[in-house]
């Protein structure tokens, strides 16, 4: 006898949620909103190729997910995951050390991921050679080594920029017309430090347990309180480093509309800026998040104007 619909649905709810926590599934929309900015680079200039971008966007999409399970596998069999409390924005998750799924099916759904990210790229490999290697021999290694090495050698910060925002951000340029535009070029300074202020913040409440598991970072080897000072500065840097080329010209003045979200992290500076050994709490990791996703969707929202106007 066939099980009635709504059992059914509950089923494959209950098998899919699992594999939903381990690929960190919310925040993989972070792919979509960066690959918008080159996109809408190529469409201001008239060079956008919609098939080259869907494979750029599938091999970093699969990339992204490969990193996210590859992350929390490394946690799980280094002992982290459990010195950690999963939140919405930090700790981890859980999947693994409640035993909704097991280890060795987060290392095959992790290596599986960068075959179909590999996939993606060989069309793009076809048309534009061996520099196509290059981006993703990068991104590759960023991928693989964030975790056991990256992290543990005081370099997750910058891995951070370079592969969640940068690399993508030139890559995904790159294919639209085999050149690297003046405007990628113009974005590369805040798309690299927004990604880089995006994992310096998030670092805060696993301190002590990245302390301890080995791993290396700002915030434990100056303290929260000098990284909540580099935070702000590189939030200003980030400021200057838009509206300069837009006051020299690369960058169209409708761009201007990056600076707004700024706004969203009055809340955040309250806490990082107070005196003694700062941490942060829930709801101003979430402006701080809130605040990463609109900045780069609104560069995309200002080149998209500029195309327009």
């Amino acid at each position: 006898m066939s099980r009635p619909p709504a059992i059914t649905a509950k089923l494959s709810r209950v098998a899919i949620e699992p594999y939903l926590a381990l690929i960190r599934a919310p925040f993989l929309l972070f792919s979509i909103i960066v690959i918008s900015v080159p996109a809408a680079v190529a469409v201001e200039a008239g060079t956008f190729d919609p098939a080259n971008t869907v494979f750029a966007f599938g091999s970093v999409f699969f990339a992204h997910i490969a990193v996210n399970v590859l992350n929390i596998a490394s946690d799980y069999r280094t002992g982290l995951d459990e010195q950690t409390e999963e939140t919405a924005y930090s700790g981890g998750s859980d999947v693994l050390t409640e035993g909704s799924l097991s280890y060795r099916r987060a290392v095959v759904l992790g290596l599986l991921s960068i075959v179909v990210s590999a996939l993606f790229v060989v069309p793009l490999l076809l048309e534009y050679g061996r520099i196509i290697l290059l981006f993703y021999g990068v991104g590759l290694t960023l991928v693989v080594g964030y975790t056991d090495l990256f992290a543990r050698v005081g370099l997750g910060e910058t891995a951070c920029g370079l592969g969640l925002t940068l690399l993508p951000t030139v890559a995904v340029g790159y294919i639209q017309a085999g050149t690297i535009p003046d405007t990628i070029v113009a974005l590369a300074v805040p798309m690299f430090l927004v990604g880089f202020n995006l994992l310096l913040l998030n670092e805060f409440p696993d301190v002590e347990a990245d302390q301890e598991n080995g791993r290396v970072n700002i915030p434990i080897v100056f303290g929260r309180q000098a990284a909540g000072y580099l935070y702000a500065l590189l939030v200003g840097v980030i400021v200057v480093s838009l509206l300069y080329p837009i006051a020299t010209g690369p960058l169209p003045p409708t761009v201007a509309v990056g600076v707004a979200p700024v706004a969203l992290l009055v809340p955040v500076f309250r806490e990082v800026l107070s005196n003694g050994s700062p941490d942060i709490t829930e709801a101003a990791l979430g402006n701080h998040i809130l605040w990463t996703q609109t900045t780069i969707a609104a560069f995309a929202v200002g080149l998209l104007l500029a195309a327009v106007l």
